[in-house]
């Protein structure tokens, strides 16, 4: 899910130890990349949970893939 929107400059105090752990989970090239892949999973899981809270646990999911 993309949107286009302006980028803006940020000044964030970050723990340097955990990005740069973020920067090796996620495959990243640069800090900024780490940060905007880590902010997106975010936003992707948010979307996915959100139908998983309207069942309340009437739902039962299956593995689609391996």
């Amino acid at each position: 899910m993309r949107h286009t929107s302006a980028r803006r400059h940020k000044h964030l105090q970050l723990d340097q130890a955990k990005l740069t752990r973020a920067k090796t989970v996620l495959g990243a090239k640069t800090e900024t990349e780490a940060i905007e892949r880590a902010l997106s999973l975010v936003v992707e899981e948010h979307i996915l949970d959100q139908p998983l809270k309207r069942t309340k646990g009437r739902m039962q999911l299956r593995k689609v893939y391996r």
